[in-house]
């Protein structure tokens, strides 16, 4: 690694730790957003009470069909708290690699900002559009991950899973005959033993939108000729093996900006990458 090298990705990685920081906050957002959803939950069963602050058995099958609403709910939540995340960690991925650039090299990068996508391997749908952090993120929710799902596959199963748990409490409930005030304190329960869920996906979605605006800027800039990938912080098997590869030919870890499943290696990941530059500023 050259003296320029060291000095830009000395930079990037401290403004990835800064980015880790904020994305944790994203996911607290997204969390909070969708436990928002839980006052409708309450007041459904406030709807079903009875004078004796129970519900009748004989309700039970229309009160969990009525979930579903709740569950269209935190559906829709979901998706707009987490395409504001994922614009976000675009915005400060841009802004990461151009400060790095401009900084350490002296070097501006704005065309990434203004100019079109034009035959880009990295963001290949938007082809003809401006690389927008919203036009970005919106391409992302539409990829298929490794999974093999799109974003709102996960955002569906997440509250299908939610709805699912809630049904199972409020059924058992209604059959023991617990009071509503203990049905809510129940729903409670459920919401905040869910919440990991939608952090988790939140920071995947966010760190996967992170990267891919850094592998753009790097595929656009005419002063990176590949990317080094460096292992999270956690150190998972995936993300080693992955920074352990030799895919061209250049060394364990080097990849092309090209190579987009490094942008999304697995769920919670919070691998980086750093930049190999061209011979001109190396």
């Amino acid at each position: 690694m050259t003296e320029n090298e060291r000095k830009l990705n000395g930079l990037l990685e401290q403004l990835h730790d800064d980015y880790v920081d904020a994305s944790v906050g994203m996911s607290e957002r997204v969390a909070r957003d969708v436990a928002k959803t839980r006052l409708q939950v309450v007041e459904l069963i406030e709807e079903y009470a009875n004078k004796d602050d129970t519900i009748s058995r004989s309700r039970v099958n229309t009160l969990l069909r009525d979930l579903e609403a709740i569950e269209r709910e935190i559906r829709t939540v979901a998706e707009t708290s987490l395409a504001g995340a994922m614009k976000d960690s675009v915005e400060i991925g841009y802004a990461n690699a151009l400060t790095a650039f401009h900084k350490t090299l002296g070097l501006s990068a704005d065309f990434v900002l203004t100019a079109r996508v034009a035959e880009s391997l990295v963001l290949p749908t938007l082809t003809g559009k401006a690389p927008s952090p919203s036009n970005l993120a919106e391409y992302l929710a539409h990829r298929t991950g490794p999974d093999g799902l799109i974003l709102s596959d996960r955002v569906w199963q997440l509250a299908g899973e939610q709805r699912a748990e809630m049904g199972n409490v409020l059924r058992r409930g209604i059959i023991r005959g617990d009071s509503t005030s203990k049905m809510v304190c129940d729903i409670r329960t459920v919401y905040e033993n869910e919440a990991w869920k939608a952090r988790r996906l939140a920071l995947t979605e966010a760190n996967t939108a992170y990267r891919t605006a850094i592998g753009y800027t790097a595929e656009k800039s005419k002063f990176v000729s590949a990317l080094r990938l460096v292992p999270g912080v956690h150190h998972s098997e995936k993300c080693v093996a992955k920074a352990g590869e030799d895919r061209h030919g250049l060394g364990a870890g080097i990849f092309l900006p090209s190579d987009s499943d490094i942008y999304s290696i697995h769920p919670n990941c919070t691998a980086y990458t750093q930049f190999i530059l061209t011979e001109e500023v190396r």
